[in-house]
């Protein structure tokens, strides 16, 4: 991640591209009080991740995939009395099984495990936004290029990636841009969900469905962000996340009048140190009421990259 001035650069950069695209941005909100517990805790050993560890995602309450973004790794963690341990650990390829894959952001869902990619670590200085598909080895089993984005910079391109299922946009009334409603049975072969990724210059989210080879862009929409590094989709509503640029604050999103716009913004929790925060991931289970929540620090402070707190369920 980039720091100090060249960050204030990649900023200005974000809200020069979504001016010349004409996007309007969603109405500023005053963050309040992270809706949970205030303390946070080291949820790793020391030094077990080092550097660049971006994007978490639950597959259930005790299973987290995680992904290093140089070298591409893919991670599965499982609990280990009050932290996380290493249960499973692999490199990343495309599917020809060349390359390293800049994974940015990982989801978990019932079609399978899916990567969002910005570029290939081996050609760096050429921009390729990418959701890639894994199953049990190395390589990537499908690739989709993801059309639609504005041109950015190499390193700030797709940085989150989550995942709705088609109940809760058909439930909500989703439309696509242009107005029409989502109905599913348009998209034939798209599984049985629509894939929400996170451009970091700009804090725009852009919605595909994965249909066959191809990844049909059908929405985009505000994150009430900045700049975005992480999506996490809790069952009800979206949450955007941004790192020490936006002081680690989150925002949630719901469908109204058929778009998703920000229903609230939260600071960090107040142990939480505001750091490289580039990972966010929301346990679906509510025990006591709260649901554990993790975050990854990229620049692994103080030999760290993963920290633990809780979110309040009734939020």
């Amino acid at each position: 991640m980039r720091e100090g001035a060249v960050a204030l650069r990649i900023k200005a950069i974000g809200v020069f591209t979504v001016l010349a695209l004409g996007l309007v941005a969603s109405p500023a909100q005053a963050a309040t009080t992270w809706p949970g517990d205030s303390a946070t805790k080291y949820a790793d050993g020391s030094n077990v991740f080092g550097k660049n560890l971006s994007g978490l995602s639950f597959e259930n309450a005790n299973v987290v995939w995680a992904v290093k973004n140089s070298p591409s790794t893919l991670y599965r963690l499982v609990p280990s009395g009050s932290t996380w341990k290493v249960d499973q650990k692999r490199s990343l390829n495309f599917a020809n099984g060349q390359g390293d894959p800049d994974a940015e952001g990982v989801v978990s869902t019932p079609d399978g495990l899916f990567v969002a990619v910005e570029r290939d670590n081996d050609d760096g200085d050429v921009s390729t936004p990418m959701i890639l598909k894994y199953g049990t080895g190395s390589n990537a089993v499908a690739e989709w290029e993801l059309g639609g984005m504005p041109e950015v910079d190499p390193n700030d391109g797709p940085e989150a990636i989550s995942w709705v299922p088609d109940s809760y946009l058909t439930q909500n009334g989703f439309k696509v841009d242009g107005g029409s409603t989502y109905n599913p049975a348009d998209y034939p072969g798209h599984g049985s969900g629509l894939f929400f990724v996170g451009l970091e210059a700009t804090g725009e989210v852009y919605v595909y469905a994965l249909q066959g080879t191809k990844a049909v862009l059908l929405s985009t929409f505000d994150s009430g962000q900045a700049q975005v590094m992480d999506l996490e989709f809790d069952g009800s509503r979206l949450w955007a996340l941004c790192d020490n640029n936006c002081s680690g604050r989150t925002t949630t999103l719901a469908i109204s009048s058929g778009t998703f716009k920000v229903t609230a913004t939260y600071n960090r929790p107040s142990t939480l140190p505001n750091v490289n925060l580039e990972g966010f991931a929301i346990s679906p289970n509510c025990v006591n009421g709260k649901k554990v929540v993790l975050w990854s620090d990229d620049d692994n402070t103080n030999s760290h990259a993963l920290r633990s707190g809780s979110l309040n369920c009734t939020v």
